[in-house]
């Protein structure tokens, strides 16, 4: 989704950029306990669509939270832990924050163990009623403020510096949100053969009119 220009976009359309960032790492108390899982992220501010943490079952640092839950830093938010394969235990803590609703790889992980997906922005990149305190905030004010907020709670173990690749909008170049959104599909067996005839017959021409053999192997 691109927020400046309002519309989705194709995979095609997105440029990935090198840029230096910072990479979070955030404490998710257990519940019940004073113990706590930390979690490594370039977007703290999407905590607050987050609905499961993900550990691989291999590691045994995190056995022990087996049908355990954690607490959304700042937020509050009960969410499981929950188990699976996809997750790299080499980067960052091993343990991974789950967005459905703001990135493709935790939307499928959503499906799979049937978790929420809560869309926390509004078309333009604005916080929208999920955002709660932060509602209406810009996304990157919405990432300033919350990190100040998690730092003062003492839920920030560290910051640190990163370069990553972040993907922009080849049009506005504005920085592009993984977002869920109605799309629709057409059906081109049926309206390609109609869309054909009537430049075939020329009751629609194009001008060169060399475009349409470029349009009839396209149909």
């Amino acid at each position: 989704w691109d927020p400046k220009a309002l519309t989705a976009l194709s995979d095609e359309e997105v440029i990935f950029k090198e840029q230096n960032s910072k990479l979070y790492y955030l404490k998710y108390k257990i519940e019940g306990s004073e113990e706590f899982v930390s979690v490594a992220t370039t977007r703290p501010e999407t905590i607050l669509g987050d609905t499961a943490i993900c550990v691989h079952p291999e590691d045994e640092r995190y056995s022990h939270l087996k049908g355990k839950n954690v607490i959304i830093p700042v937020i509050g938010r009960v969410i499981p832990v929950i188990f699976d394969e996809y997750v790299d235990r080499e980067f960052g803590t091993g343990a991974l924050k789950i967005t459905p609703a703001h990135d493709v790889n935790d939307y499928a992980l959503g499906l799979k163990y049937r978790l929420d997906s809560i869309d926390i922005f509004n078309d333009n990149g604005t916080l929208n009623e999920h955002g709660l305190q932060y509602s209406g905030m810009d996304r990157f004010d919405c990432r300033k403020q919350i990190s100040k907020d998690i730092e003062e709670a003492g839920l920030m173990l560290k910051v640190e510096d990163y370069v990553n690749k972040v993907g922009c909008s080849e049009r506005t170049d504005a920085v592009i949100e993984p977002k869920l959104s109605v799309q629709w599909f057409l059906k081109m067996q049926d309206i390609s053969k109609e869309a054909l005839r009537v430049v075939e017959e020329d009751e629609v021409k194009f001008h060169p009119a060399k475009f349409k053999i470029t349009y009839r192997h396209w149909m």
